[in-house]
């Protein structure tokens, strides 16, 4: 442990040291910040200090270590380059083949789109390059399509070249062709995101990877063996990393002498499931590396969508900051179905009256529009009314992927909204597969499943950015925290996965499209 110092603290010690040593007579020497005995300890304080931080860093770099700030947030002691020369030494792979350190950013995959085409039969060639509205995000197309019609109805699947989460783009996003092949429209709609992209690994994330491959040295096949090799592997091939997130480990799992791993990536619900092409990389690697008396099988998890999670929270707004979180409009908790649609409008059946009401007031209040339609986001689309003329609403906002007429409907919307569903979807997101085997690692303890006390905790302290809570309860409650799943009624019960099917990974819970809903 090394102590230190304020700058203040050390000015004032080296003031005593100035006054015993040259003090010699009856009258004080003159130490006041302006003397040239104060001066000279100002300046002393000042370069002890960047001294100490120097020393300070010096320590803490020679152990990979955190800390816990003020608002317990774990932090690295450790710089950014003495991590990268422990990652070095201890052989932590990061994204380029041969370079040890800090896994780099990444590109998004999994976007699909269905190019207009006004003649039959045009080839697009994989590499086919189209960009985002800002230009910055590049993407390509993955293999070659020929397209049908007009009107076409092929589809092309697309990876970004960008690498890092800018290169994440939802559905609904509006793509052009860099150099449109001939007879194909200049512009594309993915009508699946493009997901999975990772910024650059944060020193927090590095030094707990670190400080497991220290913690769990490999010692033949353990279960923390394998979660390394699953989360550090690289291709057999090409000897680059192919960036596994998380590897869940279940020994004996399929018998005796038997591993299975479920592998996760980053990013949100289905985004989470690793490709069948990432699984082989996976599978060929563990191979290699392998006890050659054991048996092990890299799995996705299932996530079927009969099982998607949707979540009801009831949450009523704090009347902190002039009510600035409340509803703009009271529902009653009654659902409105959107009966048709255009790009920034819905039709219903009857407005209802606190809505018409609230709009005659001059609020441009706030809807939330729940969207099951493939390709939605979960979190709920949030846009003020414009304009309300007979049984049509008209939103400010256009619709990013439609609703489905006859099943979509919406609740009154307000500044609590987003942020309670992200910090819901957030923590669906961070749930690991199913532990219902019983094989999963005990050393490796993650949750795997959804418990309404903690949607509860995760609501109640949702902030504004200055530290404001913004909900002040969730009433009533016996039905504050409602699940259900697919297409089923909601019903106020824990979720938990499944792991009973053999020869597919347990299963791992994810929020369905419109799958989140915040009501007062």
């Amino acid at each position: 442990m090394i102590t230190t110092y304020t700058e203040q603290q050390i000015f004032e010690l080296a003031l005593g040291y100035f006054r015993i040593t040259f003090q010699t007579g009856a009258k004080p020497i003159d130490l006041s910040d302006r003397s040239f005995y104060g001066l000279l300890a100002r300046s002393f304080a000042r370069i002890f200090v960047l001294v100490q931080q120097q020393v300070l860093q010096t320590a803490n770099d020679a152990i990979p270590a955190y800390q816990s700030d003020a608002d317990g947030n774990l932090r690295s002691k450790t710089s950014r380059e003495a991590l990268d020369r422990w990652a070095f030494v201890f052989g932590l792979p990061s994204s380029t083949a041969g370079i040890y350190g800090s896994k780099g950013p990444t590109v998004s995959t999994g976007g699909i789109g269905t190019p207009t085409s006004s003649l039959p039969a045009v080839l697009i060639v994989a590499g086919t390059q189209l960009k985002d509205s800002t230009g910055a995000v590049l993407v390509e197309t993955v293999a070659n399509v020929t397209t049908d019609g007009p009107p076409n109805t092929k589809t092309v699947v697309l990876v970004s070249t960008t690498k890092g989460t800018q290169a994440n783009l939802p559905a609904g996003t509006i793509l052009s062709f860099v150099t449109p092949p001939v007879g194909i429209g200049s512009n594309l709609t993915l009508t699946t995101a493009l997901s999975g992209a990772t910024d650059n690994e944060t020193d927090l994330e590095l030094l707990q990877r670190l400080l497991r491959k220290i913690q769990n040295p490999q010692k033949g096949g353990t279960a923390a063996d394998y979660r390394f090799w699953s989360e550090n592997g690289a291709d057999t091939a090409t000897g680059e990393a192919f960036g596994i997130a998380r590897g869940c480990v279940y020994p004996l799992r399929d018998g005796l002498g038997t591993v299975d791993v479920c592998a996760l990536s980053s990013g949100s619900g289905l985004g989470r499931k690793p490709s069948a092409a990432l699984i082989t990389k996976l599978q060929d690697y563990l191979n290699s590396v392998r006890p050659v008396t054991a048996k092990v099988t890299a799995y996705a998890p299932e996530m079927a969508s009969s099982s998607a999670l949707r979540i009801r929270v009831r949450a009523q707004a704090t009347s902190a900051k002039n009510n600035t979180f409340a509803y703009d409009w009271a529902d009653g908790g009654t659902a409105t179905i959107v009966t048709a649609h255009t790009a920034n409008s819905i039709t219903v059946a009857a407005v209802p009256a606190a809505l018409s009401a609230a709009f005659a007031a001059g609020l441009k209040p706030r809807i939330q529009v729940i969207i099951s339609t493939a390709g939605a986001s979960p979190i709920p689309f949030v846009s003020r009314v414009t304009n309300i003329a007979g049984l049509v609403i008209t939103l400010e906002t256009n619709f990013v992927v439609q609703p489905t007429d006859a099943v979509d409907y919406f609740f009154a919307g307000g500044s609590i909204v987003v942020p309670i569903a992200e910090r819901i979807r957030s923590h669906i997101d961070s749930l690991g597969p199913s532990r219902a085997s019983g094989t999963a690692d005990p050393e490796d303890p993650w949750e795997d499943a959804l418990r309404r006390e903690r949607i509860v905790d995760i609501v109640m302290e949702t902030k504004d950015i200055d530290g404001t809570r913004m909900v002040l309860s969730m009433q009533p409650f016996a039905t504050a925290v409602e699940t259900a799943l697919g297409a089923g009624f909601f019903a106020s019960v824990d979720r938990s996965p499944r792991d009973i099917r053999a020869g597919v990974g347990p299963e791992l819970l994810f929020v369905r499209e419109g799958g989140i809903e915040v009501v007062g």
